[in-house]
């Protein structure tokens, strides 16, 4: 079996799904999850059940029990120490157990197919929602993701972004005729207030951290994006189906030169 551990946002729990669960299709092992950390983390809830994926939940066993089984069976605990790729996940044998982030598509890009299947929503969306995707659809929509929150007073995540929206804008203004910008935030009263844009601009104000996937499919529906160095609107745009999208990611993912962030953004996204 393989069993994940979840943690983290919705752009966590879905890079820590989408790795195990091409982990799980290449070794013919069924997926658990283990969503046990959510019962004392208060940042974020579980949000996986909004999408149409299929696994059973990981119950901890007594400590006792797992070790006799471990006799019978090879258990591989895997603990991520870093933020790059590591392509020998795929030699682990037997129960295999992740905790990490696995922030990179390089797990998972082989079963892609799979991964946007599982990763349809089946939860009703609402119809503010809807009507804005058909939208979407007539215009060259471009979604920009301004993340705030809990980020403020990170001072691993909080980099300075100022003239990355400054130059994203430009080189979008560039490139596509006539844009409608689309503006994501998890604080988009102070957004409304200080960002603004030379073309036609909406503010997507009609979601809370219930209903963020909303955000996500709305994101995900635009034709190009504009990511903060988030995981939320990394999956907003690698979920975006347009064939000749424009990504544009942030450089500078943390503000610390040490941490390896080489393989989060897929090389065909623009960095600056």
């Amino acid at each position: 079996m393989i069993v994940v551990q979840l943690i983290g946002g919705l752009g966590n729990q879905l890079f820590q799904y989408a790795a195990a669960k091409s982990l799980a299709i290449q070794t013919k092992q069924q997926l658990f999850i283990d969503v046990s950390q959510f019962e004392t983390y208060k940042l974020h809830n579980y949000a996986l059940n909004h999408f149409n994926i299929v696994f059973k939940v990981y119950k901890q066993e007594n400590r006792y029990l797992r070790k006799i089984k471990s006799f019978y069976k090879k258990n591989n605990f895997y603990k991520e120490v870093d933020f790059g790729y590591n392509p020998n996940l795929t030699s682990l044998k037997g129960n295999i157990f992740l905790e990490g982030y696995f922030q990179s598509e390089k797990y998972f890009l082989k079963y892609e197919e799979e991964i946007r299947n599982d990763f349809e929503l089946l939860t009703p969306l609402k119809k503010i929602t809807q009507d804005t995707i058909e939208k979407n659809d007539l215009i060259n929509s471009v979604s920009i993701h301004i993340r705030r929150g809990d980020y403020l007073n990170n001072p691993l995540h909080n980099t300075s972004k100022e003239e990355y929206y400054k130059k994203a804008l430009k080189m979008i203004e560039d490139k596509v005729q006539d844009p409608v910008f689309f503006i994501f935030s998890d604080d988009i009263d102070w957004v409304k207030l200080n960002f603004s844009t030379n073309k036609e601009t909406v503010f997507i104000d009609f979601n809370d951290t219930l209903t963020n996937f909303e955000d996500l499919k709305l994101m995900s529906t635009c034709k190009h994006n504009i990511i903060a160095n988030s995981s939320f609107s990394w999956w907003g745009a690698w979920l975006n189906k347009n064939p000749d999208k424009i990504v544009i990611a942030p450089k500078l993912w943390f503000n610390d030169d040490s941490i390896n962030a080489d393989d989060i953004i897929p090389t065909n996204w623009i960095k600056i």
